[in-house]
């Protein structure tokens, strides 16, 4: 009677990865879950960004609507379309979101002027025509940032420590440009010596602030826009020539 040939196992080594995920019984293995991957930290970043600019803009609205004193983070929030905790999440009082707020104006009013102006380059008397082409630009481009700086310039007196500090630091910005431009005119003969700078600049940013303030009241009025454009042009140049 013949004997049975023995079987041989199959070595571990020359399964096949299919075969060895084969638990007993012929079923295959389950294979383990997947874990989600993380979110890119630009795309986080990107989130983060999307909510800060919500509620600043929110805030620029109500500000120049309703006074910062006169406004709370429940209506930042509410305007937003955030809950007061997503706001507090942000900014830990309303504060600090007034700075933020001044801030984002500071960079894109005289920040955006200086670099417009130095791009640009020219005479100062160029200059001087390119500040003020920008500073119309930014108005009319946010009138509602235009709109908090007057009344923030209102409200200084009762404004804190870091507030008035950071009010003082934006006009000191647009004071020092003006300072600038007008001493490289007197250097080159284009521009009068015979009144101190400083004098000048206060003059200029009487000019500046007024026929701003005109546009606002007029209803960002287009055609007196125009018009006080051109009269802050030509009380530039009666300043600096000192007629």
């Amino acid at each position: 009677m013949p004997t049975a040939k023995p079987s041989r196992a199959t070595p571990a080594s020359a399964r096949s990865p299919r075969d060895s995920a084969k638990p007993r019984g012929g079923r295959p293995a389950r294979e383990p879950a997947k874990a989600k991957p993380e979110q890119p930290a630009e795309k986080k970043a990107s989130k983060r960004d999307q909510s800060l600019a919500r509620i600043i803009d929110a805030a620029v609205r109500l500000f120049a609507t309703q006074g910062y004193w006169n406004s709370t983070l429940e209506e930042v929030a509410s305007a937003a379309g955030f809950t007061k905790g997503a706001v507090y999440y942000h900014f830990r009082s309303k504060e600090h979101l007034l700075l933020k707020v001044l801030e984002t104006i500071e960079s894109r009013s005289i920040d955006a002027t200086i670099e417009g102006v130095r791009q640009r380059g020219g005479s100062p008397s160029e200059q001087l025509a390119s500040l003020v082409k920008y500073q119309t630009q930014w108005a009319a481009r946010h009138p509602e940032d235009l709109a908090v700086m007057i009344l923030m310039s209102v409200e200084v007196s009762r404004a804190k420590g870091k507030i008035r500090t950071q009010m003082f630091r934006i006009y000191r910005k647009l004071s020092k440009l003006l300072e600038t431009i007008i001493d490289a005119g007197k250097s080159t003969g284009e521009f009068s010596t015979n009144q101190i700078t400083k004098d000048i600049v206060l003059y200029l940013e009487a000019v500046h602030d007024g026929n701003m303030l005109l546009w606002y009241r007029s209803g960002n009025d287009p055609e007196i826009g125009r018009k006080l454009t051109r009269a802050t042009l030509s009380g530039f140049a009666h300043a600096v020539q000192g007629t």
